[in-house]
């Protein structure tokens, strides 16, 4: 036999033998249309305007974020709304709130206190703090339930608080329950004050427990696109400037709305009921059944 012909030969069985393997070979899985088409949708919400990422999004007249795609950020038209949605108490501080793909919420509130100094940054006593936050507690449930809302219970840390002395950030995570399940489940809301010259972002994230770490991680690379405008930079302090009436530690027990509770100043407390709150992000039943019913699922069948 010729050597062309014996290549042809050859040549076919190949052809033959890769078109059956590729007939045999199932094709890659294709996700359903109605997933698809609820992956698109699960970000959108009746009445709440949203952006979605990839975009930069601003905070306030102070700052700014980026967000990635797949993200959405409820901005300053749709605040009352969602607030409202979230069984959450406004302090008209308030300049959004990120939602993230993950299940997790970032609130963004910005409060022109003035120049916080960081002097007692050696000096952030936990248990003691936690002992004053716990009176808080109490003084936002009169609030509650005056609303017809479930009240709150601080079970205790999360994360103790720490100060970035590079990064002029200060941050800790409570963890509490409600009175809306007989404080059977808990919640975790890591907070995260972003220092400024002329005052604080209020960061606080709102996740699941049992996905604290993932969460808390994903929520660190998200803020690290946060950037105060040129001006409003802590570093941009200037001899002049206001300063704040307290330091690191009130941030972390409500700041003025703390203050006003332990001087025993309730009727005049008025704009710092979420203060009071102790930066407490509280999403109804839980983050994940708010999830749930913003992306249509429902909740396992229980055994």
């Amino acid at each position: 036999m010729k050597t062309p012909q014996i290549l042809r030969i050859a040549s076919m069985l190949i052809a033959c033998a890769f078109g059956r393997l590729l007939a045999d070979t199932p094709p890659p899985a294709q996700p359903a249309a109605d997933e698809t088409a609820q992956a698109a949708e699960q970000l959108e919400i009746p009445g709440i305007n949203l952006t979605h990422g990839p975009a930069t999004v601003k905070l306030g007249s102070v700052a700014e974020l980026k967000l990635p795609e797949g993200y959405a950020f409820v901005g300053p038209d749709s605040l009352d709304r969602f607030y409202e949605m979230t069984q959450n108490m406004r302090s008209g501080q308030e300049v959004g709130v990120v939602i993230s793909p993950e299940r997790w919420l970032l609130f963004f509130d910005y409060d022109p206190v003035g120049y916080v100094k960081d002097d007692d940054k050696a000096d952030l006593d936990a248990d003691k703090m936690l002992k004053t936050m716990r009176e808080t507690f109490a003084a936002a449930n009169e609030e509650r339930r005056k609303r017809g809302w479930p009240e709150h219970k601080l079970d205790g840390w999360a994360t103790a608080p720490r100060y970035d002395e590079k990064t002029n950030n200060l941050k800790w995570a409570v963890r509490f329950s409600s009175s809306e399940d007989n404080y059977q489940s808990a919640t975790v809301n890591q907070n995260t004050r972003l220092l400024g010259r002329g005052g604080i972002m209020k960061v606080i994230l709102a996740c699941d427990p049992e996905d604290f770490a993932t969460s808390d991680a994903s929520a660190d690379a998200l803020l690290a696109s946060f950037n105060y405008v040129p001006g409003q930079t802590y570093a941009e302090y200037k001899k002049g400037d206001k300063i704040a009436e307290y330091g690191l530690a009130a941030l972390v027990v409500g700041g003025a709305g703390a203050i006003a509770v332990k001087a025993g100043l309730l009727g005049f407390l008025g704009k710092f009921w979420k203060a009071i709150a102790v930066g407490i992000a509280a999403i109804g039943a839980g983050i994940v059944k708010f999830f749930n019913k913003l992306t249509g699922r429902q909740p396992p069948p229980q055994e």
